[in-house]
């Protein structure tokens, strides 16, 4: 699964974009055992103890989609890899850990879409968390 992709749904899309951000957080377990059991690089990440405001590690990816509205397709498509990594996934929460996936949105343009049932029991099975940020100044491209 690649968090960082471009898509369309329609010509009418193009003004749309949006970030989904994979958030892990945990006590206990090292950025690199994370990195490795997930397959690619964190956009930001510290391990346990080295911030003074937090004792929790922190691994997050955040990708960057333009021109498709619909953001929680996306969510669907990253719980649908995490499920593919369940067995990593059932031991990071069953240690402590926590795991979320955030849509990132610009406050600037109206952009919409909605939460499946199919979505939410995939967040229910999973254990993940699913968040929505505003950013006022979210900028168009990273």
């Amino acid at each position: 699964m690649e968090l960082t992709k471009n898509s369309s749904d329609a010509v009418n899309d193009t003004g749309y974009y949006y970030s989904i951000r994979l958030l892990i957080t945990h006590p206990a377990m090292p950025v690199e055992e994370i990195t490795v059991a997930l397959g690619m690089e964190p956009t930001r990440a510290w391990n346990a103890g080295e911030r003074q405001f937090t004792k929790d590690a922190m691994w997050s990816r955040t990708s960057r989609t333009e021109g498709k509205r619909l953001f929680f397709e996306e969510v669907h498509d990253v719980l649908e890899w995490l499920d593919e990594e369940h067995q990593f996934v059932s031991r990071l929460l069953s240690s402590g850990g926590e795991l979320q996936v955030i849509a990132q949105l610009p406050g600037t343009i109206n952009i919409g879409s909605y939460l499946s049932l199919e979505t939410m029991a995939l967040a229910v099975k999973l254990g993940v968390r699913i968040g929505i940020e505003v950013f006022p100044s979210l900028p168009r491209s990273a």
